[in-house]
């Protein structure tokens, strides 16, 4: 697929199609690395976004921080 590099303030950009963001489950962050040169975007992992309100709302315990932990 052909896109074209857009001028964004003193940076370059490109739109990504619909089509690619919902086949590739991006949402608003996306990892950006370089491979061999060239750009690789992956979806970052949002599976634990949300699961303290999770949680709460299913009457279970909060999460201990790092300090309440009993080793």
């Amino acid at each position: 697929m052909l896109v074209k590099l857009t001028k964004i303030g003193n940076s370059m950009g490109i739109r990504l199609p619909k089509s690619v963001i919902k086949e590739c489950g991006f949402q608003s962050d996306i990892n950006l690395s370089i491979e061999q040169k060239k750009v690789v975007l992956t979806a970052v992992n949002q599976e634990r976004i949300g699961w303290s309100e999770k949680i709460k709302e299913n009457g279970g315990a909060t999460l201990k921080t790092q300090e309440e932990w009993i080793w």
